[in-house]
């Protein structure tokens, strides 16, 4: 049987319907490539089961023909797999919030892990409650709940509540309610569901009360909005819409606001579009949770920033678009209070979002307006954070001993001391481990005491002790590992063909001097709104204050200045000169290729400045710029684009 993580890469390898690399699975899948390779060999030895086709390509990577079967029978991509600080919050809440002994079974369940990483969790768990002079009992049988004085007990809630939604939300608009207020607004959604016997999963829950936490806003300004009446009849008549009703009662007596009937339709929606409803419709939820994977990943590639390695990001906004794409179908209005101040904020987020939104928008007929972009907006915003919060990813690996646990504790104290990049998941007996648990906690390694293969996840062999040839094996695999990250941080940023369109390179030009031919390169990104006018001037200013430094090579300059006045992330313009243009160069006059490059992030531009010098420095490419080939030019943008990917 296939695991969670290998369904998934099946399912992602046939949405692409083309070839995929080794480095692009292993990125996505956030685990090492070596991984994903074993993932790959177990797959293939399911292929006749399943009905599917790999096919494998030395220089272009892999892809399945038809998984038509494996998806309709198995696949579910929305399995979240939580970093141990998450499981800590997840488990206090649902202790919190619980009116039964919630048991270890029962939360290994919810966060997909093992009982016995709960059991690890819980001894975090009762660390934090300490804090609060509260206790985490065992009822025999039953499962654990929290026991202290109902002051303590509030009081810490409260505070969990805040905290989470500090790492779990967009930022903007939660900020603006107390603790108290989000509390109350978490306990009012909590108890409304356990009162109808409705299970969300916990990213339904935060995409309710973040939805909730909006209204408010919107009540609070009198902002109003219409959904069509027989749209507003068909989710009256639903039982979701009845748990809408109880929640917006009490939420308009907490906080003194009048919503609008049709509030009430919105949250019917949300509950209708959550993971784990009763009433939940699976509606096309496998090819939208592709769709979104394929925005983030433009997304990311165009921003420079790895939103692909936020696993909540693809989550929540597949809990956010559900309901989202029913409204716009609907053309019902959704104001956004807090567009305004997103799209101050994130000016160049925005810009990026409107222009990869088209895919979302081609799929299902829709236009996402303002408002609707702001939401995207604060998704991507908030992921950001997380991503900016992150540190470096460690190897994941777990013990293995043959009996007992006894060796593996004596090999993970001496692995701690002498590996910190290695994070050590648990030590267990072989009799304890499965291969879901490895998958689903995206393990990179086993270091075992006795010799297994039965695991899809690649085994390292060594003694208790961690002798000199146990060290070199570790050692060995740390810095694969090292190089594999040096790639995957070489492939982030979009490549040159994405930033340097075909509309911005011009040929066979004449300018009478280097201010005319700046000012022109420089015109193609104002044409495109990409810079501002005063760009040029500020490249000029630049080069009568230090002097001809931005001409790289012989021929050829690269143009840049402040990001003062550039209006996206980042974009580039080539212009060739017929004659040449003088720039005073020593060595290097005539300027025949000018090229433009325009950036307002410092990080984002690497990836396509790195392709861009491997054109200038391959003797055909450089030739075709100078000799002004415009097809030819084009088809090297094109070739040095994709022959990273290649490589890789």
């Amino acid at each position: 049987m296939l695991s969670d993580r290998q369904r998934q890469i099946v399912t992602y390898l046939s949405s692409r319907q083309r070839f995929v690399t080794i480095v692009e699975l292993a990125d996505q899948f956030h685990v090492s490539e070596r991984t994903i390779q074993y993932d790959l060999a177990y797959i293939e030895s399911f292929q006749e089961q399943y009905q599917l086709e790999v096919v494998r390509n030395k220089h272009l990577g892999i892809m399945i023909n038809d998984s038509a079967v494996i998806q309709k029978a198995e696949y579910d991509a929305r399995v979240v797999h939580y970093s141990k600080e998450e499981r800590k919050d997840y488990i206090l809440l649902r202790l919190f919030e619980a009116i039964q002994p919630v048991s270890s079974n029962m939360l290994a369940e919810m966060l997909h892990v093992s009982r016995r990483t709960v059991v690890e969790d819980l001894k975090a768990v009762q660390s934090e409650l300490a804090h609060y002079e509260l206790r985490l009992e065992y009822v025999y049988n039953k499962g654990f709940v929290i026991e202290g004085n109902e002051k303590a007990l509030r009081e810490a809630y409260a505070n969990v509540v805040h905290t989470y939604f500090q790492h779990a939300a967009p930022h903007l608009g939660i900020v603006n309610f107390s603790q108290d207020e989000l509390e109350h607004i978490r306990r009012i959604v909590v108890s409304a569901l356990r009162h109808q016997q409705v299970q969300l999963v916990q990213e339904a829950i935060d995409g309710l009360i973040f939805h909730i936490v909006i209204a408010i806003h919107r009540a609070r300004d009198q902002f109003h909005f219409e959904i069509p009446d027989a749209e507003y009849q068909r989710l009256q008549n639903t039982e979701a819409f009845q748990l809408a009703l109880d929640m917006t009662e009490q939420l308009e007596a907490l906080f003194d606001v009048a919503f609008p009937e049709t509030e009430a339709a919105f949250i019917t929606l949300h509950l209708l579009g959550a993971k784990g409803t009763t009433f939940h419709v699976k509606d096309d939820v496998d090819e939208l949770g592709c769709i979104i994977q394929t925005f983030i990943q433009q997304v990311s590639a165009q921003m420079g920033v790895p939103f692909v390695r936020d696993h909540k990001l693809c989550t929540n906004l597949l809990t956010h678009l559900q309901p989202a794409l029913h409204r716009m179908r609907f053309d019902m209005m959704h104001t956004n209070p807090l567009k305004a101040e997103i799209i101050r904020d994130y000016h160049d987020l925005i810009t990026v979002i409107q222009q990869q939104v088209k895919i979302l928008e081609s799929a299902y007929q829709v236009v996402f307006n303002d408002d609707e972009l702001a939401y995207l907006a604060l998704h991507f915003a908030s992921s950001m954070e997380r991503v900016n919060a992150t540190k470096a990813a460690r190897i994941k690996v777990i013990l293995l001993c043959g009996s007992g646990v006894g060796t593996s504790q004596l090999l993970k104290s001496r692995i701690q001391n002498i590996y910190p990049e290695l994070e050590i998941v648990d030590a267990f007996s072989i009799y304890d481990i499965s291969e879901s648990f490895l998958q689903s906690q995206g393990i990179d390694y086993i270091i075992s005491t006795v010799s297994v293969d039965r695991f899809s996840v690649p085994v390292m062999t060594v003694t208790p002790f961690l002798n000199k040839a146990d060290r070199a094996q570790i050692n060995q695999m740390i810095n694969a590992h090292r190089e594999t990250t040096v790639a995957h941080h070489q492939l982030v940023g979009p490549t040159l063909k994405d930033v340097l369109l075909e509309r911005h390179v011009l040929t066979g030009q004449f300018a009478e001097n280097r201010t005319a031919a700046i000012h022109q390169s420089v015109g193609l990104l104002v044409a495109s709104g990409h810079v501002d006018e005063q760009y040029a001037q500020d490249i000029l200013t630049q080069l009568n204050r230090f002097g001809p430094y931005m001409v790289i090579s012989p021929h050829i300059a690269l143009m840049h200045a402040h990001f003062e006045y550039v209006q996206v992330p980042v974009s580039m313009a080539l212009v060739h000169y017929q004659e040449g243009v003088v720039f005073n160069h020593e060595r290097f006059d005539p300027v025949k290729v000018v090229i433009v490059l325009a950036t307002s992030n410092p990080h984002v531009h690497l990836n396509a400045l790195g392709q861009l010098s491997q054109l200038i420095m391959n003797e055909t490419d450089r030739q075709h710029l100078l000799e002004g080939d415009r097809t030819a030019i084009i088809q090297s943008i094109q070739n040095v684009s994709l022959s990273q990917e290649e490589d890789a």
